[in-house]
């Protein structure tokens, strides 16, 4: 019972700040989905993706006039504009809008619109006098403060001047003027299923949406497409709505009457009675749980009734006493789970480790797990009474260093954990105590070698997944070549998400979350654009940006390189397609990795894909990275000669690092060699790497190859480049990667254009 006493006392103190706020509006998207609502039959929005209401473009303004006569020629039932037009246009425009609002009479309504500026003050914007006239004004109230930017309070009137004006809302809604304050605002009809019509949809004769809508006797709304200014405001559906679809549902709301609502401190009590009774009652621990099951199913089914019903319950409170209420109970069945020992060692099993680095939160640190080598083979060997003190010895020589480290064993698995962060060093450590073991134990007048290995895991955000991680390595060890293994870093859900990387890769290529983008290079001696690099990228709906590196390295271990390359091939030539037929003759580089030169099937997805793309090949250029992973030059230089004969050329990326050194250079067949950017960046500062760009374009014109430098970032790259006679330059200095978009528009000499393309 105390428990539940607490529970509810935390629950109520919670209640005062509204910590729990977010949870409820999530509560109430939820329940906005299942309100299962139809769309007004009698409303209709109409849209306008134009800034109407922009006095520089005042020919707008004449268009909307043009809207409001076909609305009347139509016979509609009343027009709410919700557009504010605060500033005067050109008075001929201007007198052209008034007088087909002044036509319309009362059957208009011109919304006045409150906003947040971007400091969050309020700020009211009125059409002005010579365009309203004495048309009848109501306020669209387009303020929010909450967590998901949606509306889910309206008032019913808002004081502007010393005076109550009606809010949009309430007037849609048909309020008779009885009731003040706020009410709830319902989402439950899904906006997709309101009859919309966009401003040149109407005005175009021909156009059948328009003449298949009957307007007669409708309200039109009319308001923006998207939101242009302001708060940017929401609704269940969707982020970013028409701004204008708030009041509708705010009237839709009244109309309905689907305005109730439940105080959370009703829930809060309702649900603290039940647990009350259920501690009284619940003699049994199935009767406990099936109890506790009931309650948990109650609360969700309760927001679906509530929400057929228009009823928004406050639940969150209710939840947070159940969540705390379960964390006590979950304390105390883990107070016993922990006590749990090995029975015949009397030492903690790992799972008291798990129990351990969960109850202190441990984040840092590494888990270490040994392996005991033959364990099963040394026990059979053992009598019952010595096989424990076998174990116990082993331990014993763990703690030499370290007398108060705390030992957990499972079968011929110990483990402990280390404050240490640096993997390095504890390392060392380790190896140090493998030459502790290099001496055999004695058990009972037996000689017997030990034979012990270490895998080790540094504790990053789950510290019981870094145990599985530690046990994992400490099983890839092996005495005679990786005695100590260090597990890779990442959290679970790192692993789990690399673990299904193969289907993500298929999935996000077929979403266009991966994607190519291009980097310019340009032609030394006229500053002109002769090529384009396409580097691939992936933006991951829930994970963002995935850095190319990574994911790279996954698609080879799950196979998906070939599947990677092909995609990445068919969009970069059809991107280079495009920019020929635009006038723009460039050469397309895309990056081929080592590690396809193995394989004579490469030859044959270029050969399918420049003819799919009809591109031209000697406009590709194959860029081969990571040299050092090619397994036989041989092979390789064969597959690159075929590749060729397709007419298209071969370059060697990140030449002077690693393997991409003479020897493949003098091997394989290339026509082009990129200096990498290590030296390019220390032109300006280092004699020396001068003199090996210097000495590289020098091969390259005496081999007569083409020659690019990357990295190129300050005009005093570019100068020395020039004046050392390199052919081609890429960089920051010149651009970014850059969507085929903005690489569509770039120009060769427009350095403000280039920055602002920059993506």
């Amino acid at each position: 019972m105390k428990h539940v006493f607490w529970s509810a006392l935390i629950a109520f103190a919670i209640l005062v700040p509204s910590l729990l706020n977010p949870v409820d509006q999530f509560a109430w998207m939820v329940q906005s989905k299942l309100a299962g609502q139809t769309a007004p039959a009698n409303v209709v929005f109409l849209s306008s993706a134009d800034d109407l209401d922009d006095p520089r473009l005042g020919h707008r303004r004449a268009e909307l006039a043009e809207a409001l006569e076909e609305l009347e020629r139509r016979g509609v039932g009343k027009v709410y504009l919700d557009i504010a037009f605060d500033e005067p246009s050109s008075a001929r425009y201007d007198a052209t809008l008034a007088r087909a609002i002044a036509d319309l009479g009362p059957r208009i309504v011109l919304a006045d619109q409150v906003e947040l500026d971007s400091k969050g003050q309020e700020v009211i914007y009125r059409t002005v006098p010579e365009i309203a006239g004495h048309a009848h004004r109501v306020v669209s109230d387009k303020q929010d403060n909450n967590y998901f930017g949606v509306k889910w309070v309206s008032r019913y009137t808002y004081p502007i001047e010393g005076r109550q004006v009606p809010t949009l809302g309430a007037v849609l809604g048909g309020w008779t003027g009885k009731k003040q304050g706020t009410f709830q605002i319902d989402y439950g009809f899904k906006s997709q299923a309101l009859t919309t019509l966009s401003l040149d949809e109407l005005l175009d004769k021909d156009n059948r949406k328009s003449g298949e809508i009957d307007l007669a006797g409708k309200n039109v709304v009319i308001g923006y497409e998207r939101q242009v200014s302001g708060t940017r405001l929401s609704i269940p559906q969707g982020a970013n709505a028409p701004a204008s679809y708030i009041p509708i549902h705010a009237g839709e709301t009244l109309r309905n009457g689907r305005t109730g609502f439940v105080d959370g401190r009703i829930m809060l009590a309702a649900v603290s009675a039940l647990l009350a009774l259920l501690v009284l009652i619940g003699t049994s621990r199935r009767r406990r749980w099936v109890g506790y099951a009931l309650i948990s199913a109650g609360i969700p089914l309760a927001l679906a009734v509530a929400a057929r019903l228009g009823i928004r319950l406050e639940a969150s409170y209710a939840i947070g006493l159940c969540l705390i209420y379960a964390m006590f109970r979950s304390r105390t069945r883990w107070k016993q789970w922990v006590a749990l020992v090995n029975q015949d060692t009397g030492i903690p099993t790992l799972r008291a480790l798990e129990a351990r680095l969960g109850r202190e939160r441990i984040g840092s640190g590494h888990v270490v797990i040994a392996k005991l080598h033959n364990y099963e083979r040394v026990l059979k060997s053992l009598r019952n009474e010595d096989r424990n003190a076998y174990l116990i010895k082993v331990i014993d020589r763990l703690r030499a260093a370290d007398p108060g480290l705390a030992v957990y064993s499972d079968g011929h698995h110990i483990g402990w954990y280390t404050h240490s962060d640096n993997t390095k060093a504890l390392i060392e450590h380790l190896e140090g105590m493998r030459a502790i073991f290099a001496a055999p134990v004695v058990v009972n007048s037996h000689t017997i070698d030990v034979d012990i290995t270490f895998g080790l895991a540094a504790i990053e955000g789950d510290p019981q997944g870094r145990i599985v991680a530690a046990l994992a390595a400490a099983e890839e060890t092996s005495e005679a070549h990786e005695p100590i293994k260090a597990a890779e870093s990442g959290n679970q859900s790192d692993l789990l998400w690399d673990i299904s990387l193969r289907a993500r890769i298929d999935e996000a290529m077929e979403m266009g979350e991966i994607y190519c983008v291009y980097q310019p290079k340009i032609e030394a001696t006229t500053g002109r654009m002769v090529g384009v690099e396409a580097l691939v990228r992936w933006h991951d709906p829930a994970r963002g940006f995935i850095d190319p590196m990574h994911f790279i390295q996954q698609c080879e271990r799950a196979g998906r390189m070939e599947h990677l390359t092909r995609y990445v091939l068919q969009s970069a030539c059809s991107a280079g397609k495009l920019l020929h037929f635009r006038g723009r003759p460039i050469t397309m580089s895309v990056n081929i990795s080592a590690t396809l030169l193995g394989d004579m099937r490469i030859v044959g997805i270029v050969r399918n894909i420049l003819q799919a793309t009809r591109f031209d090949p000697h406009c590709l250029m194959l860029e081969i990275t990571e040299t050092s992973r090619i397994a036989d030059l041989g092979t390789a230089s064969t597959i690159l000669k075929e590749l060729r004969t397709l007419g298209l050329r071969i370059s060697i990326d990140d030449f002077g690092v690693g393997s991409a050194n003479f020897e493949t250079f003098y091997e394989l067949p290339f026509d082009e060699l990129k200096i990498d950017r290590l030296f390019v960046a220390n032109l300006a500062r280092d004699a020396k790497a001068r003199a090996i760009v210097s000495s590289i374009v020098s091969m390259g014109r005496e081999a007569r190859i083409t020659i690019v430098a990357e990295g190129v970032e300050t005009a005093q790259d570019v100068e020395i480049l020039n004046k050392i006679g390199c052919d081609e330059l890429q960089g920051y200095y010149f651009s970014r990667p850059i969507s085929l978009s903005n690489l569509l528009e770039y120009k060769d000499t427009d350095q403000e254009a280039r920055a602002v393309n920059m993506v």
